[in-house]
């Protein structure tokens, strides 16, 4: 989700990269280095002519607070983070979702797509890998336990209530995906020059 403080004079992701490409620009706070905050930042540069400047932080703990704080000007943060401070506190303004469907918790948000921002799609997704060499029975055994947890009423209400979308599926379809945004994601590297500073 991306998110700025509760004041911010932006009321959706449209409004907050146009005002970012007056003056000086503005901070962006990240979870550090190649995170996935980051990478939101770069892909609204890029793509979209914004003017983030990110600036890592060792942890969303970390960017978290310097948002609330108002040392920074917002954030991108996965959903069980950020919703908190929306729902809760009504401490953060949320602008957009950047993940490709509406959060079943906050369904009200738009994604970046919604609002025009088609190559702004990405999330903090979370997988199970195993080394190099384990036998393919005993990854499609784990896979299969995976993708059932997935399906399980009791987990997917649980998980949705916290902010979390449950995506099971195959082995080869997690192996897709991963190397389609490996290959996605190398692109938004090598166009924003993203490096450790």
């Amino acid at each position: 989700m991306i998110v700025v403080p509760k004041n911010a004079p932006y009321n959706n992701l449209r409004d907050f990269v146009e005002a970012s490409k007056k003056g000086q620009g503005f901070n962006f706070a990240t979870a550090g280095t190649g995170s996935t905050p980051h990478f939101v930042a770069e892909m609204l540069n890029v793509k979209y002519g914004a003017k983030l400047q990110p600036v890592p932080y060792k942890s969303g703990g970390e960017s978290t607070t310097a948002v609330l704080g108002g040392q920074v000007e917002g954030t991108s943060e996965a959903s069980i983070i950020a919703l908190p401070h929306i729902l809760n506190d009504g401490r953060f303004k949320a602008l957009a979702t950047t993940w490709t469907q509406r959060i079943s918790a906050y369904p009200q948000l738009s994604t970046a797509v919604e609002q025009g921002f088609a190559d702004v799609q990405i999330a903090h997704w979370a997988g199970i890998h195993a080394r190099a060499g384990t036998p393919p029975a005993i990854l499609d055994k784990v896979a299969a336990a995976v993708d059932k947890a997935m399906h399980e009423p009791a987990t997917v209400e649980k998980l949705k209530g916290l902010g979390i979308e449950p995506i099971g599926g195959t082995r080869p379809e997690f192996v897709k995906f991963v190397d389609a945004e490996r290959k996605r994601l190398g692109e938004i590297v090598k166009a924003a020059h993203m490096q450790e500073k």
